[in-house]
């Protein structure tokens, strides 16, 4: 179609959360409706990549639902809690598998990846070099998972500063953006809350007012097409034994916006 708008894709982080970017990639693609750049934070940075390097998102979906409880125990090789609670070593080995050793060079579209520098705050892209890296990097969550040294820096989950990443694909060139986004929501009822539950809404709140802040601040040319799964409880982060659910939470989302993704102009 001559003089398109290059459209870019945004998938966000959210733990677990992030597993319902295979249903909108799921009916992105069966609708036909094309995307020219990609980039992703934390588990977005993960599926992306998995997709960005050619595998197809029959095999993707194959992949995650064939995950068990034993893989992710199999995952949590405490470490002692100096720099994390988590090694990590294991989850790159998965990240490793999914992807090898590919380079951002490989991949079949542009794509970038989110991660946070731990010195000075402010947000990385990744685009260059070994994938796995970096999108260990992407979801190393702050005190869960250690930092990632890259180039220099330490790095941590990209989430922290920019959990989806909207800007990123407008400096990547897009005009029009379709956002996955896991982070904005209404308030929430509490009753009682604990420490845990206190520290991850907390968290929570930072990364929504990170989202807010970057959606407020695009050039107001740009087209923001936002696909919101609705499975996204703080407590949804964590839930990786619902992966169908979480699945069809983003195919029902992705759905509710198709019309509007095919009248894209």
């Amino acid at each position: 179609m001559p003089n398109r708008k290059k459209i870019g894709l945004v998938l966000g982080g959210g733990g677990a959360r992030g597993i319902a970017h295979i249903g909108v990639l799921k009916v992105l693609l069966r609708e036909n409706i094309r995307f020219d750049l990609l980039c992703g934070c934390s588990m977005g940075a993960l599926v992306g990549s998995c997709y960005a390097t050619g595998m197809s998102i029959e095999k993707i979906e194959e992949t995650v639902l064939n995950l068990r409880k034993r893989d992710f125990i199999k995952w949590l090789n405490i470490s002692r809690p100096t720099s994390s609670l988590i090694k990590g070593e294991k989850v790159f080995e998965f990240i490793h598998s999914l992807i090898g050793d590919k380079e951002f060079t490989d991949t079949i579209l542009p794509f970038s990846v989110m991660a946070t520098d731990l010195e000075n705050g402010r947000e990385v892209i990744l685009k260059n070099g070994p994938m796995a890296t970096a999108v260990q990097a992407s979801i190393s969550v702050p005190g869960i998972f250690p930092p990632v040294s890259k180039d220099g820096k330490f790095l941590i989950d990209g989430g922290v500063v920019n959990p989806t990443p909207i800007d990123t694909a407008e400096k990547m060139g897009a005009e029009i953006i379709i956002g996955v986004d896991l982070m904005l929501k209404s308030d929430v009822k509490l009753k009682n809350p604990g420490i845990i539950t206190t520290l991850l809404q907390s968290y929570e709140i930072i990364r929504n007012q990170a989202v807010l802040h970057k959606i407020n601040n695009t050039n107001p040319n740009t087209k923001i097409i936002l696909i919101c799964p609705e499975i996204r409880s703080t407590l949804d982060s964590f839930k990786f034994s619902d992966i169908g659910k979480l699945i069809e939470s983003g195919e029902r989302a992705a759905v509710r916006v198709v019309s509007e993704l095919k009248n894209i102009k």
